[in-house]
């Protein structure tokens, strides 16, 4: 990736940092990063592409997060579900921008086909995990398709949660420790019995 491809790409998560998402435009970024309007034009198409890229590339970094966990899970005996979910909520915490872009079907062109390999790869890495799980005798009945979408939601509404702690603070809700939270769970979805 060219030099100044990143750098817009840089200035584009900064740029949504400072101002939210929905004042963003490509001369902004331009001008943040010191280029022409014209060199954003000669990257992307349009604002959506960028942030195509930028979701893209969270997704793909989402992946390998997510997988270096569970080799460490792995290496140590812990849970490898309980590594992919801590994962999860850590990059939804440490890249807040990237992870608002990931989920935000139209502010993209959904259909780009590097976007869409990339949310497929991040989905059937989920799946493998449950399947693993599935092998040690978890929920063998029910699909892993239908476990993994019970996963990811659990986990994405948690992270989102978190994103707004203060407004659920303000409401009075106590805070949560993020693992032993995931870990209640998970423990509890793996240990109970399912007709």
């Amino acid at each position: 990736m060219s030099d100044v491809r990143r750098s817009l790409l840089h200035a584009a998560l900064a740029e949504i940092e400072q101002n939210g998402i929905g004042k963003v435009s490509l001369r902004a970024i331009a001008r943040r990063c010191g280029v022409s309007h014209q060199a954003t034009a000669h990257h992307f198409d349009d604002r959506a592409g960028l942030f195509t890229v930028l979701a893209t590339e969270g997704f793909h970094a989402l992946l390998g997060r997510s997988q270096a966990a569970i080799a460490t899970a792995e290496r140590t005996g812990d849970d490898p579900l309980v590594a992919a979910a801590m994962a999860y909520i850590g990059f939804a915490a440490d890249q807040p921008t990237t992870f608002d872009v990931m989920f935000r079907p139209e502010l993209v062109h959904h259909d780009d086909a590097r976007l869409v390999e990339a949310r497929l790869a991040l989905w059937e890495h989920g799946r493998r995990v449950v399947e693993q799980t599935q092998a040690q005798g978890w929920a063998p009945g029910i699909s892993a398709d239908t476990l993994n979408m019970a996963c990811w939601s659990t986990i994405h509404g948690y992270a989102m949660l978190r994103r707004d702690a203060d407004a659920i603070a303000a409401a009075g809700v106590p805070a949560i420790d993020a693992e032993a939270m995931v870990r209640a769970v998970i423990s509890a979805l793996v240990r109970a019995p399912l007709e």
